[in-house]
């Protein structure tokens, strides 16, 4: 039987298949744990540095387990690398026949049924998107809509992915995996030794009870510092104005539907989303909008009679009678079922129980796009009872997961905290010391000072002529954000943007062809974004990146630990804080050719214990208060 040291140790199995294999004793060492894990079926937390190979550090150990394991990712860009390079790279170095899937979320699937609907109702491709989708429809193998070589507008696309409101199932003239895309990916991950799907479809199908995934005993959580998050995600309900309108395009796509009941929901919906709009900026408690409260009222009634006209008219006022009695019972179940949630969601919003909390945001750049959202205060427990207890073994690896030199705030976040647990932190392999540099200003401002902005403004233009541009200028708050942009950015010698003036995916592309560009940002631009080589450089950051104290649920979970006698600053806010600096160092060191400077220009990291705290937790990254040093060292 092989081992470990076999397929990745020197001269291993990888070694002789891939020229140039570099062997890693970080990489040894976790596949090793994870082996174990899987083997003796504990938990197991694993913070693998930058650079450290994690991904052959859990896929190894899952190959020669034998196991149906499910791997979950944060990113597409992730999932893209398993299925393209790591996984073909291992299998062809083992010899093995293993069997990998990707499985994605229904809505990424293509219905045949919907598309025969969406056909029948055009006669005649009206334009060149609609074109393009009938002529792939006709070829594919597959039906997932990654294989298109356009983007299809979200309507058109709505319109024919699988639903799981839309399924009618076993009365569909498709059903079964010979003819449904969405069945036969399902089918292929059942007969799977390795399925790779991504954190959305993975916690949805542990808040949905399963069913999605199949069965498991053994799972691996990549970026497993966002777990928290996506579950978050997936235990909440939400209610806006495009929720309540794509419901309305589903009811006109089954029914004639009643015109005066019609209009009813559609501007109880709109009363809705405009009330939520005009509340505070930014993130805010749903009970800081009574009026938006109190039009839920209107909305839930117009809910309660549509969900009675379906019940009443399912049959006379179907728009496709020929489909037969199965198949319109199946969707006015379907339709009726959704109505039922959403009216569920208001009354969910209105009691605000404890435990839970409630809140407004924008989904998008539109103003009219705010949804009411609830939510648990905390994920823990409930992953605790549906996840770890039921699963052998969880292997939880990211390249920031301790703060300090403990996993305990990971643990607390996942309800692990009272439960043994494997765990390991390496060492990134790249010599941080030599190829990472954070400057700490010589003035340490401090950001509650009244001309923090003026100040900063200052710092970042003598920064910037240090690093000759190639840097993300990253702010917590907009406001700052465009004060500084707009009376250091013209002075600029170098060709600079503002977050905001186009989208972020055509702002990134323009940054990665630019020979010295200057991004200013917020946050958003500090995680999921890779730009690789000399391009970014450096990362300036105003402050300490401590999580905002008057967002809701951050509010909501430090009063829980208050609560607990656990003081929530320490446990929270500062970790918090370690984890987001941590991704900031490791993002500019991608190999061991790069350099990368980082520099903090709130002064508390060295004035308060705190940031001090912070600082020891972070890579060996040489520490300097001098421009000079940051242009020799980047020169």
């Amino acid at each position: 039987m092989l081992t470990i040291e076999d397929v990745l140790g020197p001269g291993g199995l990888v070694a002789r298949t891939l020229p140039g294999y570099e062997c890693r004793p970080a990489q040894i060492g976790m596949a090793k744990l994870v082996n174990r894990g899987l083997l003796e079926h504990v938990h197991v937390m694993v913070e693998a540095g930058t650079g450290t190979g994690k991904s052959l550090g859990y896929l190894v150990p899952a190959l020669l387990s034998g196991q149906r394991i499910v791997i979950s990712t944060a990113t597409l860009a992730l999932q893209e690398q398993l299925l393209t390079k790591d996984i073909p790279m291992i299998l062809d170095a083992l010899d093995s026949e293993a069997r990998v899937v990707v499985l994605k979320g229904r809505h990424n699937y293509l219905c045949r049924d919907k598309l025969e609907t969406l056909r029948k109702r055009l006669v005649l491709a009206h334009g060149e998107h609609d074109r393009k989708l009938f002529r792939w429809s006709g070829r594919t193998d597959t039906g997932d809509r990654a294989e298109l070589d356009f983007i299809p507008p979200d309507a058109l696309w709505r319109e024919v992915d699988t639903d799981a409101d839309d399924c009618i199932m076993e009365a569909c003239q498709f059903f079964g995996p010979e003819r449904c895309f969405h069945m036969r990916a399902r089918e292929s991950a059942r007969h799977a030794d390795i399925v790779v799907v991504n954190h959305a479809l993975f916690f949805i199908d542990l808040a949905s009870g399963g069913g999605l995934i199949p069965p498991y005993d053994y799972a691996v959580l990549d970026e497993a510092h966002q777990i928290e998050e996506w579950a978050t995600a997936a235990f909440s309900s939400s209610l806006s104005c495009a929720i309540v309108g794509r419901l309305l395009q589903k009811i006109d796509r089954a029914y004639v539907f009643k015109e005066l009941l019609r209009d009813e929901l559609a501007a109880a919906a709109d009363d809705f989303g405009a009330a939520l709009a005009d509340g505070p900026a930014g993130r805010y408690p749903l009970e800081k909008n009574p009026h938006a409260i109190e039009l839920m009222d209107p909305l839930q009634r117009a809910l309660y009679r549509v969900e009675n006209w379906i019940a009443e008219n399912w049959s006379r006022a179907a728009r496709f009678p020929q489909l037969g009695e199965a198949a319109l019972e199946r969707r006015r179940d379907l339709l009726a079922a959704s109505v039922s949630a959403t009216a569920q969601t208001i009354e969910r919003l209105r009691l605000n129980l404890d435990g839970w909390i409630c809140w407004v945001e924008r989904e998008s750049e539109r103003r009219d796009s705010y949804a009411a959202i609830c939510a648990p205060v905390t994920v823990a427990p409930t992953l605790r009872e549906r996840l770890f207890d039921n699963t052998r073994s969880v292997i939880m690896t990211s390249a920031t997961i301790a703060t300090g030199e403990t996993f305990d705030y990971l643990k607390r976040q996942v309800g692990l905290d009272n439960t043994p647990v494997d765990e390991l932190a390496l060492e990134s392999p790249f010599d941080f010391e030599r190829q990472a540099m954070l400057y700490l200003p010589p003035e340490k401002p401090n950001p509650k000072d009244p001309r923090f902005a003026q100040r900063a403004t200052q710092i970042i233009d003598g920064v910037l002529h240090a690093t000759q541009g190639r840097a993300f200028v990253l702010f917590t708050s907009y406001a700052v954000m465009r004060e500084v942009a707009a009376t250091l950015g013209p002075t600029l010698p170098f060709p600079y943007r503002v977050q905001g003036e186009s989208p972020k995916s055509q702002i990134l592309e323009w940054f990665r062809a630019e020979e010295h560009p200057v991004l200013f940002a917020t946050a958003s631009f500090w995680e999921g974004v890779d730009v690789i080589g000399r391009a970014l450089s450096c990362v300036i950051i105003d402050r300490i990146p401590f999580p905002p104290p008057d967002d809701p649920i951050i509010a909501a979970r430090a009063q829980m630990l208050e609560a607990r006698g656990v003081g929530s600053f320490d446990a929270l806010m500062v970790p918090a804080a370690i984890t987001r600096l941590k991704q900031g160092l490791g993002r500019l060191i991608r190999s061991r050719s790069d350099k990368g400077l980082m520099c903090v220009l709130d002064g508390r990291l060295e004035t308060m214990a705190y940031g001090r705290r912070i600082m020891a937790s972070l890579p060996p990254a040489r520490r300097v208060h001098s421009l000079e040093e940051v242009s020799a060292f980047l020169r």
